[in-house]
């Protein structure tokens, strides 16, 4: 039975040997078509995750969160001088249309075929997601003739363009997300190393995106605030609806840099952090709530790196005057001898933002306690609830209702405090002290705004909203801290003059990549003539434009 069986196998083997070479998707071999949605959706996750942080940590550099190490010419020197050129401005573009936007369609159509769904939801939120906060930063890029193999040099469409685009496909991804999946396809659990399946969630993070999408046209005519609003509330409520990303401490003697958290890699040991940011997180700046009840942040040693002195007592980092002389020349880097314990140069008060040693020894010397979100295990915070609050708060305060504004903003402050781990009672006890205002009749758009800069540390949006509400400037572009929000964010000494001339220029888009430069010039010029000069990087973006 077995010597028949066998034969009758070759037999069918060999005359059906010119179909089955016909077929080019071998199950055993990877291609283009034949990974399912849920082996296709963690690596697109990863990928624009890498986009979309490394986005966050160059406006972090624009946005005066970020200093980093003296090195005249250097990519992210250059952006803290407001600088955005083809190789520091190139990253986030290549990593989103090379390593993830590619991917959306193939993603979808592996999931039509299983009816999964949740899965083309996913996939039309990230596309969506990508395309709304490039169109932001860059002002326009290519979106309609991106992912067509016929075309080599697609057009370059405008931001409110895509956004319009981006609105729909959040609506699409919405409805794909409350269908029931067919029969063969696979839980979103299997897949989702953001939200574990939680459909829910993800459906909360497309209206979250839509809140945030629209609210960028807030000085905009025809603003619709309830709109922002409705969508918000739809948004994430509480920790555990916030889209968060958890990255992997591997440790120091198993390296994995595909699993560290993005700002780890980004920040590395150049990057410092700035006077503004420590004058923030402290209630150093014009206007901030004090009173006979001040409490110290107690985010302030979690996000500002220590340092320990010769006797081991652990000191503060000082923060990067940016107004100051010092990003002339300095600071420099700076090395450490364990042997003299002691550090090449004074620099060393500006504290690298890694943690240094990444384990210690009983006898070894801290030379940084890093920050919470430069430690390899960190948290990336995609989408949360704190974001919402603030939200809120902002219109509401414009609205002029004052009192649930502040209670939003206190919300916006306790709901970041427990996604960084801070105790409960800690937080009440701040919230309770008068480094918060308590008074909503002495409420202002400088203290919800300046909170929320703290919430979106290295996020792409906290540029947004620097630009949406003008840095600290006037109507005119002028620094005033009396009508401005941002309040001690000044030009930097170093700023490029060349393509920052005028006291009223302020940044407002980042270079367009020097890929389509390039490549693309014709496209790229016909959507913009100034986009290969200076003066693109100075041109409101869409919703910035004055009315």
């Amino acid at each position: 039975m077995k010597r028949i069986a066998y034969i009758l196998s070759l037999s069918l083997a060999f005359s059906s040997c010119k179909k089955w070479v016909d077929i080019n998707d071998n199950p055993n071999s990877a291609n283009s078509t034949v990974p399912a949605a849920e082996q296709r959706l963690p690596s697109l996750l990863a990928q624009f995750s890498d986009a979309y942080e490394s986005t966050g940590t160059r406006t972090a550099f624009l946005g005066q969160q970020l200093a980093t190490v003296y090195a005249n010419g250097g990519n992210n020197y250059n952006l803290t001088a407001w600088v955005s050129n083809g190789a520091n401005a190139g990253w986030p573009w290549q990593c989103w249309y090379v390593n993830t936007a590619v991917n959306v369609a193939p993603l979808i159509a592996a999931a039509e075929k299983v009816q999964a769904y949740h899965y083309m939801g996913v996939a039309k939120i990230i596309k969506a997601w990508g395309f709304g906060t490039l169109a932001d930063v860059y002002g326009m890029l290519p979106y309609d003739e991106f992912d067509n193999p016929q075309i080599l040099t697609p057009k370059f469409d405008q931001g409110d363009y895509i956004q319009q685009k981006v609105l729909g496909l959040l609506d699409e991804a919405i409805a794909d997300l409350q269908k029931t999946q067919g029969i063969a396809a696979p839980a979103l659990s299997v897949g989702d190393t953001y939200n574990n399946g939680k459909v829910d969630n993800w459906i909360r993070l497309a209206y979250g995106l839509k809140a945030r999408f629209l609210l960028h046209a807030s000085q905009q005519t025809g603003f619709n605030a309830q709109a922002v609003l409705d969508a918000a509330a739809k948004g994430p409520q509480t920790e555990d609806q916030s889209t968060v990303r958890q990255y992997i401490d591997e440790g120091p003697d198993v390296p994995a840099t595909n699993k560290e958290a993005l700002q780890y890699s980004n920040t590395g040991l150049t990057a410092r952090v700035t006077k503004l940011y420590i004058d923030y997180i402290s209630n150093k700046y014009t206007g901030a709530p004090t009173g006979a009840s001040n409490m110290e942040d107690p985010r302030l040693d979690s996000l500002i790196p220590s340092q320990a002195d010769g006797t081991g007592v652990l000191r503060r980092t000082m923060g990067v005057d940016m107004a100051s002389s010092v990003p002339t020349n300095g600071p420099l880097s700076y090395t450490y001898n364990a042997k003299t314990n002691s550090f090449s140069n004074k620099d060393s008060i500006y504290v690298v933002m890694r943690r240094v040693p990444a384990i210690a020894g009983a006898n070894d010397r801290i030379q940084s306690t890093g920050t919470w979100y430069t430690r390899r295990g960190s948290k990336g915070l995609l989408l949360t609830n704190a974001e919402m609050r603030f939200i809120q708060a902002e219109l509401l305060f414009k609205q002029g209702n004052n009192i649930e504004a502040l209670t939003a903003y206190k919300a916006g402050i306790r709901a970041h405090m427990s996604l960084m781990g801070i105790k409960a009672g800690v937080i009440d006890a701040f919230l309770n002290s008068t480094s918060v205002e308590q008074d909503a009749a002495k409420l202002t758009l400088s203290n919800i705004m300046i909170q929320k800069y703290i919430a979106l540390s290295y996020s792409p949006e906290l540029w947004s909203d620097l630009r949406r509400l003008n840095y600290c400037a006037d109507g005119a572009g002028n620094y005033n801290e009396t009508v401005g929000v941002y309040k001690g964010f000044k030009r930097p000494t170093h700023v490029n003059s060349l393509y920052y001339p005028a006291q009223t220029d302020w940044p407002r888009r980042l270079a367009i990549a020097s890929y389509e430069i390039n490549y693309n010039i014709e496209q790229v010029l016909k959507a913009d003539p100034t986009a290969n000069t200076p003066a693109y990087l100075t041109k409101p973006v869409w919703w910035n434009k004055a009315q």
